[in-house]
């Protein structure tokens, strides 16, 4: 395994000699439980877009050790019955009087209510280990290239996203508690002190196995001290755990707190919400029972929301997932009966019982729906907050295959899921007449992301250009942005950085500055906006790459001689053909001139209106497969190995870029392949920063 692991890490593959192997029954027949084309449910999820959330090494990782991260909606549910029988599948469909299965070899068994001796949830993946072991080295790698160029665009309804400038001048993202670090942390939130009382640099870190912590300054250093232990019940794995907190609104009188965790039953597992409260020294009172407010139905251990927060007239906002499976093939989403897929509101101050019903509810006096029902149609409101400014609610709700989703949300609104997914059509069969769903402000595709993460719109004092911005971001691609929004409508959305660690959830500190949680190297960070520009730089294309139209290059695979990229070269004994070059298949490449040998240099000539504009960043735009080495006007430009799976832009030396002018300018470029796919275009592109920034050219 080691030895396949390492190749497929250093070698590109084929990806069309991996398409073979998915499709191929007698080989490893991916296709037989995973689709690609959105089109079909299958006992695996949809990779259709997987070379957009994983990189290369995840791809390995998930093909060599299936149980190592389970896709949310995919884990195994083992079922044992009445007579004896087990079955194992994917939970798929489960009603009041059956549930049902689909197993490792597609087949779906249905299990009557009755006969259910137990249901129980495995940490196995229903894919089996071993499925690369009959593959070589050279095949194992074709498969992860083919599983690397399945790139969805996902930009296919009306009002999705597809592309985000990036600020002029990003973010930082600075260590907010020292050198602590925590186990998966998943909440960070301040702890409210009274004014004057010199106590507000404390927070509390929740971690997903269930342990809560209290983070103070001494100092110039921090430490932290245990809150309380919940791990021998909490359901910490996968997208459930200990994922949320609220401090009531006169926490500094009262010392009550609220949490949401999904917790192990004698059945399986059921989401929480439970009153603790604090001690005289910042730990749990232990005189004090945590005390039950609200348990909320699982009918999947997946999709059952992650925060709760109090709202700005003092009720308790929760957030309910649709709890699978996956597609809410139940409906719960548009199911007023049921709390699932919904935004609660309760009131935790009703003296005589654990919760009242507040008066202005929306769905009170609806017959059949549930009073605590604030709002409806979400699949997975992972993170939520109030502007502090409007009082607007902001949601972060989780998409399923195609899109991710931003919504400002209020009392009684619809937000379409399970009929929609973001702004594209999911199940329009269910669609209703005469009901409104309403749309989110943001929505996106997998290619630059697969799960958002909620945050804040921002009302600090340290970063006025940023003043009223919801900042939030992406927990696979690490992305963070800044929007704004009119009526409900996007009016602008900017990246203003990429986190470190993948981004679990945003806080606000007491003086309305942001952290940001890193899930997986458990560190909390200060989101630095200070300096920050969100102006987005603007791009001016210099020379065009073959992405959308053919360029012609000039091209030789002999070796020529060694002044072949001086602009007055001679190069009219070369072949023309148009960009760019390389195999059919190479994942995320535009092929448009076979190459096939294992070098070839390349020369384009390009002419300039104008000079650069003065203070621009000129970038190369490249797309290579394998080491290429780039000169400007006979200047090397950039040098780089490897391949990439797609076009990414890299910074060129300054030499280079000093020598474009206007009139004509030449591009030249030697590709060398090593094994594998091949592919080289490129072009020249200039930011332009808005403030007069000085530009980072590469030295």
């Amino acid at each position: 395994m080691a030895e396949l692991r390492a190749w497929a890490e250093t070698h590109p593959g084929d990806p069309e000699a991996g398409a073979v192997i998915f499709h191929n029954p007698r080989r490893v027949g991916c296709h037989r439980c995973h689709p690609i084309d959105g089109t079909s449910p299958g006992v695996g999820p949809d990779l259709g877009s997987i070379g957009h959330k994983l990189e290369r090494a995840a791809l390995v990782t998930a093909i060599l050790e299936p149980s190592r991260s389970i896709t949310v909606g995919y884990g195994t549910t083992i079922v044992a019955t009445t007579d004896g029988d087990v079955h194992q599948g994917i939970l798929t469909r489960v009603t009041a009087d059956w549930i049902e299965l689909v197993d490792k070899d597609a087949k779906r068994i249905r299990i009557a209510a009755a006969d259910v001796e137990s249901r129980t949830d495995s940490a196995v993946s229903i894919m089996p280990d071993g499925l690369h072991s009959g593959l070589t080295a050279g095949e194992f790698a074709d498969l992860v290239a083919y599983l690397a160029s399945l790139q969805r665009s996902g930009g296919d309804a009306d009002g999705v996203t597809t592309t985000v400038p990036v600020a002029s001048l990003p973010a930082t993202f600075e260590p907010a508690f020292g050198t602590l670090s925590f186990e998966h942390p998943t909440w960070v939130g301040p702890l409210p002190a009274r004014e004057g009382s010199g106590l507000k640099a404390r927070f509390v870190v929740l971690e997903q196995a269930g342990r809560a912590f209290v983070v103070e300054a001494k100092g110039d250093a921090w430490e932290k001290r245990l809150l309380f232990d919940r791990t021998a019940t909490v359901r910490g794995i996968g997208a459930t755990g200990l994922l949320g907190m609220a401090f009531h609104p006169r926490f500094v009188d009262n010392r009550r707190y609220f949490v949401k965790a999904q917790v192990r039953t004698d059945d399986g597992m059921e989401t929480v919400v439970e009153e603790r409260r604090f001690g005289a020294e910042a730990v749990d009172d232990a005189s004090f029972t945590p005390r039950r407010v609200l348990t909320i139905p699982v009918v999947t251990p997946d999709h059952n929301g992650g925060c709760i927060a109090f709202g700005p007239e003092g009720a308790l906002y929760i957030g309910a997932g649709d709890s699978g499976p996956q597609g809410d093939p139940q409906g719960h989403g548009q199911d007023l009966s049921t709390l699932l897929g919904k935004i609660l509101r309760i009131d935790v101050d009703a003296s005589d019982r654990p919760y009242a019903i507040p008066a202005d509810n929306p769905f009170q006096d609806v017959a059949g729906a549930r009073p605590e029902i604030w709002a409806l149609g979400f699949r997975e409101p992972w993170r939520f907050s109030f502007d502090p400014a409007t009082g607007g609610l902001w949601v972060g709700d989780v998409g399923q295959d195609r899109h991710e989703e931003i919504a400002v949300v209020r009392a009684g609104e619809n937000h379409g899921w399970n009929v929609f997914e973001g702004h594209a059509d999911h199940a329009p069969a269910e669609r209703r007449d005469g009901v409104r769903y309403v749309p989110p402000v943001f929505s996106y595709p997998r290619s630059l992301g697969a799960s958002v993460t909620g945050g804040h719109v921002y009302r600090g004092s340290r970063a006025p250009r940023m003043e009223g911005r919801y900042v939030c971001g992406d927990f696979e691609s690490r992305r963070v942005w800044a929007l704004r929004e009119a009526e409900g409508l996007l009016v602008d959305v900017v990246e203003i950085g990429r986190a470190p660690s993948r981004v679990v959830s945003f806080a606000e500190d007491a003086d309305g500055e942001l952290l940001v949680v890193g899930f997986d190297d458990g560190i909390v960070r200060r989101l630095g906006l200070g300096a920050i520009d969100p102006a987005p730089l603007v791009e001016r294309v210099l020379a065009e790459t073959s992405r959308t139209a053919p360029v012609p290059w000039r091209f030789t695979t002999t070796a020529p001689p060694t002044e072949w990229s001086r602009v007055d070269f001679d190069d009219a004994s070369w072949a023309t053909g148009p960009g760019g070059f390389g195999t059919a298949g190479t994942p995320g490449a535009v092929i448009r001139t076979d190459w096939r040998s294992r070098d070839i240099w390349l020369r384009r000539s390009f002419d300039l209106a104008t000079d650069p504009t003065p203070g621009a960043e000129v970038r190369l735009v490249i797309h290579h497969d394998e080491d290429a080495e780039v000169f400007v006007n006979g200047v090397e430009a950039v040098r780089t190995e490897r391949w990439t799976q797609s076009y990414v832009d890299l910074p060129i030396v300054a030499s280079a870029a000093a020598t474009l002018r206007r009139g004509r300018n030449v591009i030249a470029i030697h590709c060398r392949q090593n094994s594998g796919g091949q592919c080289i275009d490129a072009g020249l592109v200039e930011r332009i920063r808005p403030t007069g920034v000085a530009p980072h050219h590469a030295e």
